[in-house]
């Protein structure tokens, strides 16, 4: 017999940050439900972007297999788009639980979109526009809209608006919170999934505020954090006892030092090169063009004989100041995927060490540059909690484990693609 589970994932949120945010007694109902169950580490998925992490989430499988590779990726005919859910090429969560019967609710998950026409309900994250072409089913629309329901603050905003990107984040973290309360009470369901994007949105513009008794967000920044504890206060009297209960991040953060552009770096050692000495997009790659790179740390080589040197420099780029180097790790794409899209992944991923951003910019001029960005995403030092289980602390569980611990949560078959293994003890 099926079972009911609850998901609330805090997109970037670190284990050690609810860590201190326990210790410093600023998120008491969590505090007090992290004593109900296992709370570990999670690591995350390379590249460490969250469209990639919550596909990889929601298919169980790596992305050679679901086939997206970055929040930003080139077709063949060398022109960007934005992969969305119609690129997934592996069965998701949703489509599984449709096939068992289940009734399922989706709010806010990046990759969902579009929203899929499922048994519940889906609203999708920040990949949409427009909220009329995020809501399944329709009639829930006049909801959202009265509730003022935000897909995402605006982060150009933050460049020039900090305060009043703060308020949007409060804005889109209140009418998340209201939705979800009335679809509680509004709607039958067996599995029920948040995503709150707000979390991963502050620690970009606010991430220095977090410890910065001075700065002027300081104390909004822990006031976010006040608002998702009282709401998981209001969500442990809601949900009915014998609820199955999961939180979890799809990624760590850490303070920027420099965010680093690589096509900088490849165009200052001669590697990239465009048409007329400027590019608008990857059709003005002039001929003798031997490498480029796209966010995170991708790097596509013409000439697969130029990957071990094309690997010593990024190993020898160092900080300008302190001569620390940047990437900690390189990787070519089958030390880390197996399956029928490897061909469609870039050909080398650096792996950077904490504080250095890797940003690819085609017309970037500076390898070391700063911008209103404070904080940056880790490999790391992601968390998750499950309410009443154990969890197997033999090895570190990553975001591939998520899809069969949530089938076995919820008492269902997993799929025999999924290449992780459920965490649950038994």
């Amino acid at each position: 017999m099926p079972r009911k589970l609850f998901i609330l994932s805090l997109d970037g949120t670190p284990y050690t940050l609810l860590q201190q945010a326990c210790r410093q007694a600023k998120m008491p109902y969590l505090q007090r439900l992290l004593g109900e169950g296992s709370f570990v580490q999670l690591d995350s998925v390379i590249p460490t972007i969250s469209s990639v992490a919550w596909a990889t989430f929601a298919t169980g499988v790596n992305p050679a297999k679901h086939s997206i590779f970055g929040f930003v990726d080139v077709d063949r005919q060398k022109q960007f788009y934005v992969p969305n859910a119609s690129h997934l090429r592996a069965k998701t969560l949703w489509q599984h639980f449709d096939d068992l019967g289940l009734r399922s609710i989706w709010i806010n998950l990046p990759i969902a979109y579009p929203p899929a026409p499922i048994n519940g309900v889906m609203i999708s994250g920040f990949l949409g526009t427009r909220l009329e072409n995020c809501v399944h089913p329709d009639s829930l629309l006049p909801i959202l809209q009265r509730l003022n329901y935000l897909i995402d603050p605006d982060p150009v905003r933050a460049h020039s608006d900090p305060e009043g990107f703060m308020k949007e984040l409060f804005a889109a973290l209140q009418a998340r919170r209201a939705l979800t309360l009335q679809l509680l009470q509004s709607e039958p369901w067996d599995f029920f999934m948040l995503h709150i994007m707000e979390t991963d949105r502050l620690h970009h513009f606010f991430w220095n505020a977090k410890d910065d008794l001075h700065s002027p967000y300081h104390r909004d920044f822990w006031e976010i954090y006040k608002e998702i504890d009282m709401f998981i206060g209001e969500l442990l009297a809601q949900l009915p006892y014998d609820t199955e209960l999961l939180m979890l991040s799809d990624h760590g953060f850490c303070a920027i030092r420099y965010e680093v552009e690589l096509n900088a770096f490849l165009k200052k050692h001669g590697l990239l090169r465009f048409r007329n000495g400027s590019a608008q997009d990857l059709s003005d790659l002039d001929a003798q063009t031997r490498a480029f790179g796209l966010v995170p740390g991708r790097l596509y080589l013409r000439d697969l004989h130029d990957r071990e040197a094309i690997e010593q420099l990024l190993y020898q780029l160092c900080d300008p100041q302190t001569q620390a180097s940047v990437c900690g790790r390189v990787y070519s794409r089958d030390e880390l995927y197996v399956g029928p899209y490897l061909a469609h992944a870039a050909d080398l991923f650096a792996i950077p060490r904490r504080g250095y951003d890797l940003k690819a910019r085609l017309n970037a001029t500076e390898v070391f540059t700063r911008t209103a960005l404070q904080g940056m995403h880790t490999l790391d030092d992601a968390f998750l909690f499950v309410r009443r289980h154990q969890l197997h602390a033999t090895s570190k569980p990553g975001l591939l484990d998520l899809a069969p611990t949530i089938c076995e949560l919820l008492n269902v078959p997993s799929l025999p693609s999924y290449e992780g293994r459920s965490l649950l003890v038994q």
